[in-house]
């Protein structure tokens, strides 16, 4: 008995992503900070968007340091893969420092950021002179989350090899007058004083997404060599306050998109989905569309999972939205449907 295989021309769920966006989102960041060389952060593969993808698209802009990620696994990944030479910073892998750490960032070239004093001892101890790597220094300036203390600086001030960085991060970046920040921005001050004096060739920065949009409330700034964008390199306001310009307006990367598979003309007590948690109030009725879409696609199941939730989740059509009505499925979505929806249209769900 023969077989054959339906060939697929399509799927039915598509994610695209935009080299085009990426690399824009790149420049119009460098525009607002064009003395600072970036160093995007890739980790968590790139945000979802595939951290390989994302460093080949940007290989080739002339703000680029180098990139950053969370693991030593992720290093070594993107490393193997590069074809050419950029530094790799680990920024959450490094503790308890081990002999395998220390083969690891030697083999594949990469460079560990670390944020307490014991696994920097460690650090030095298991380093041969001919296989030193070059390393990076994180201080706690306030967020308490990652971070060296400011009060460890006297015994980090004779270390055996500089620092390639010094750098702190900000938990509230996008309010540049807070109280938190003003704290982080002054405990930082000490530390950049410090730098100064003891490893005056280590590049400084503070900067993430947020910080870089708001660069013109940090004086400290002008007094950087880096800065570090995340999310917004993908598309996302770095806050949800934050005013974009016509040429600065970041662009979404990623875009999903899905087919209207039914559509369907609810009366008044017509109940929709699993539970039957949406039910249809308008006197006229109402028209509603099944799209090709559910939460095996990563369109979460909790954006309609209650009746207080639906208005949360939306698709959006020649740039009209279409809230989502009831629970999803696993790969269907019912949504609201404007008048000139018509079956197989795609439904933007992202981008």
């Amino acid at each position: 008995m023969e077989t054959r295989k339906l060939k697929q021309t399509h799927h039915r769920t598509q994610l695209k992503l935009s080299k085009t966006a990426l690399v824009h989102n790149f420049r119009a960041l460098g525009e607002k900070v064009p003395h600072l060389r970036l160093l995007p952060m890739v980790k968590a593969n790139a945000y979802g968007h595939g951290a390989l993808w994302a460093a080949k698209s940007l290989l080739q802009e002339k703000q680029l340091f180098g990139f950053g990620v969370a693991t030593l696994k992720e290093g070594i990944e993107l490393r193997n893969s590069l074809l050419v030479h950029f530094p790799i910073l680990v920024f959450s892998d490094c503790a308890p420092w081990t002999d395998e750490h220390q083969a690891v960032v030697h083999r594949f070239k990469l460079e560990p950021v670390f944020s307490e004093v014991q696994s920097l001892v460690q650090f030095f101890r298991k380093s041969k002179l001919k296989q030193f790597v070059p390393f990076h220094l994180e201080f706690n300036s306030g967020m308490n989350r990652l971070g060296l203390s400011p009060n460890d600086l006297g015994k980090l001030s004779h270390l055996a090899r500089a620092p390639v960085s010094i750098f702190t991060h900000l938990a509230e970046a996008e309010s540049p007058g807070s109280a938190l920040t003003s704290l982080q921005m002054r405990n930082f001050m000490q530390i950049v004083h410090w730098a100064k004096d003891s490893y005056p060739k280590a590049l400084l920065h503070f900067s993430n997404s947020a910080a870089i949009w708001n660069q013109a409330h940090y004086p400290l700034t002008s007094q950087m060599h880096l800065a570090r964008p995340g999310l917004s390199l993908y598309g996302v306001k770095p806050y949800q306050e934050a005013k974009e310009n016509v040429r600065d307006r970041l662009r979404r990367v990623m875009t999903l998109t899905s087919p209207v598979l039914n559509l369907i003309s609810l009366k008044r007590g017509d109940r929709v989905g699993y539970g039957g948690v949406y039910h249809c109030t308008k006197s006229g009725g109402e028209r509603i569309a099944v799209v090709g879409a559910g939460y095996a696609d990563g369109f979460f199941r909790m954006q309609g999972l209650h009746s207080r939730l639906q208005d949360q989740g939306f698709g959006v059509f020649k740039g009209k939205k279409m809230r989502v009505l009831g629970k999803v499925s696993m790969d269907l979505t019912a949504i609201q449907a404007h008048s000139s929806l018509k079956l197989g249209d795609r439904v933007e769900f992202w981008g």
